[in-house]
């Protein structure tokens, strides 16, 4: 699991009910790369996130995530996930749920308010709050700190600006950005292409048909 790459998808297809999702996806990710994967709503990014956290299985083809399999406990541990469903309880604070991800995680001494991601998000004055009082938007940002808690080696993020203003669209390109030069893979999905600027050292790629094609061609 010490490989530079962190992502090997070949030839991956995926049927749904009585749909192709994907058709023969082939992608490699390294450590230190980012990848922004557009489409429209029921295009595929989400199914293509969710296999390679290990979530679903292909229909066809094989994945490989930091040398292992992506459902093995040992590489989900080196993973961050941030789906469109969160991973907080409503009934806990923001502070409540990020320390039980640390001790999860075996994060000694984690403490949200040095959490310099906390800061970044604008959350330092919501971590008393319930998290089920909070908007999509903030709850958002807090799943967002959930996910880096265990400086993960691969984050795999659904539609990340998805409810967010201009202002923590910024401030989290900012961070991805930050966390790909410091060698995290990077995957992030949206159907806008204004993710584009906002994620300018990533490499674009569009899923079209159940096909991914690299580059902004369609």
């Amino acid at each position: 699991m010490t490989e530079d790459l962190a992502v090997n998808v070949r030839e991956v297809w995926k049927r749904l009910r009585t749909s192709w999702v994907l058709r023969g996806v082939t992608l490699t990710l390294s450590r230190g790369e980012g990848l922004l994967v557009l489409g429209a709503n029921g295009s595929g990014k989400t199914t293509l996130l969710r296999i390679i956290a290990g979530l679903v299985r292909p229909t066809r083809g094989e994945v490989s995530v930091l040398g292992g399999s992506p459902r093995d406990p040992r590489v989900k541990r080196l993973m961050g996930v941030v789906m469109h469903h969160s991973l907080l309880y409503g009934e806990l604070t923001v502070r409540e749920n990020l320390e039980y991800y640390a001790k999860l995680y075996g994060v000694r001494g984690y403490r949200p308010e040095e959490d310099p991601v906390i800061q970044e998000l604008g959350l330092r004055k919501f971590l008393d709050r319930r998290v089920e009082e909070l908007s999509f938007g903030w709850r958002r940002r807090a799943d967002i700190a959930r996910a880096l808690i265990h400086s993960p080696r691969l984050l795999l993020i659904d539609e990340p600006f998805t409810g967010l203003d201009d202002d923590a669209q910024a401030s989290l390109a900012g961070i991805l950005e930050r966390l790909r030069r410091e060698g995290v893979a990077v995957i992030a999905t949206s159907p806008a292409v204004n993710a584009v600027k906002l994620l300018g050292g990533f490499r674009v790629a569009r899923i079209v048909n159940g096909r991914l094609v690299e580059g902004m061609a369609a």
